[in-house]
């Protein structure tokens, strides 16, 4: 499996106790889906996912 055949999306949730939440209590953050929709990899940042993305590719590719 490649990160080419991943979607990457940006996702916002309302959570003021998070510690990465902006002033108004919104925290955002990437998520990458497979074919079928799940939830692969995350990250607060679009380089944390795609970082995570690659561990999951690196991970399907051996065959785990």
């Amino acid at each position: 499996m490649k990160i080419s055949q991943l979607r990457i999306e940006k996702i916002e949730n309302y959570d003021p106790f998070n510690e990465h939440a902006k002033d108004n209590g919104m925290v955002t953050e990437w998520v990458a889906r497979n074919k079928w929709g799940i939830a692969v990899a995350f990250g607060y940042t679009k380089a944390e996912c795609i970082a995570d993305a690659g561990r999951y590719c690196k991970l399907k590719q051996d065959g785990s």
